[in-house]
Formats: structure tokens, sequence, C-alpha cells
């Protein structure tokens, strides 16, 4: 019985040290930056933009996220040292695979100084729906002749006949 709490006793240290442990690594400074971005089949890819390094090249790593699981799909380095610069790199993006994406940002742990970047973002790129445009965009398009502005038009010369404000017009076409 004593052999038992005893037990119990070591499983219980081990387990709140090894929670103490977890969060202290994690809050080592070598993470710089960690985002996820939800993706559909609307998303075309995945950004990662970094302005103004200290001068040395930052790690990144790419893990697609689907059913609670991560898969690491790329990953590289990227810096932007000269001043006001931003260095962009994109990712292919899977939404049939994946449901997200996960972009982790880290100094480089194999020198012996600290990278840092002024910003870090992380995004998504989303296809434009072609279909016409300009004025004559067709049925359910964004021109001028969209089938809501010609309702809207036709509302408009229905109410200003009712109101008697195209009789002039009338007039000067029977004339």
């Amino acid at each position: 019985m004593n052999i038992k709490k005893t037990g119990l006793a070591a499983l219980l240290v081990f387990a709140v040290l090894t929670s103490m442990a977890v969060p202290a690594a994690a809050q080592s400074g070598a993470e710089l930056a960690d985002r996820e971005v939800v993706v559909d089949d609307e998303t075309e890819s995945v950004y990662l933009e970094v302005t103004n390094t200290s001068g040395d090249a930052l790690n990144y790593t790419v893990y697609g996220l689907a059913d609670g699981l991560s898969t690491e799909v790329d990953s590289g380095t990227i810096s932007s040292a000269d001043a006001n610069d931003t260095v962009r790199q994109t990712f292919a993006v899977n939404a049939t695979e994946y449901d997200s994406y996960r972009v982790v940002v880290t100094e480089d742990a194999s020198d012996s100084d600290e990278e840092s970047a002024d910003d870090i973002e992380v995004g998504a790129t989303v296809n434009q729906a072609g279909g016409g445009g300009g004025i004559f965009a067709g049925v359910g398009g964004s021109g001028l002749f969209s089938t809501q502005n010609i309702l809207i038009g036709g509302v408009v010369a229905v109410g200003a006949y009712a109101l008697g404000l195209l009789d002039p017009v009338k007039e000067a076409l029977e004339g």
C-alpha cells in the first residue's frame, strides 16, 4: 500500500514537472510567429511576408491541417535584410486535402545571434471570380447592366411614371 502511494506521488510530480517544462521551452524566444489560415475552394495560395529582418534569414515551416492532424508541407528560409524591405513567399494550397494551413517562423538556432523581424504576416490569396466586367457584364455580373441595376432602373421608371414625372417627356414625344 505504501508503494502505491509512493508511485502515485512520483507520477504526480512527473506530471507537474512535465506540464511546467513544456511552456518554458515554448517561451524560449526561438518562435517568432505561429499563425493559422483557413482555406477553401476559393483560396489560391497561402503567403508569408517578412519585413525588415535583423540581417539573417528566418526559418519557416508550413503545415497542412485536416481532421486535427498536422502534416509538414513546406519549409525553408526567408530574409528581408534591407531597410523597409518586405519579402513574400507563397505556398500552393490543396483545399480538398487540408482545412487550414499553419505557418511557423523561427530564428536560426544553429548560430549564436538572435534573428528578428519588424513584421511577419501570414494570409491567404483568394481567387477573384472572373465572369465579365465593365459595362456589359451580363446576367449576374457586376457591370452597369447587371440584373440588379436593371431591376432598380425599372422600379425607378415605373415610380416616375406613376408620379407624373414623365409627362413632359411623353408630351414632347407626342409633339
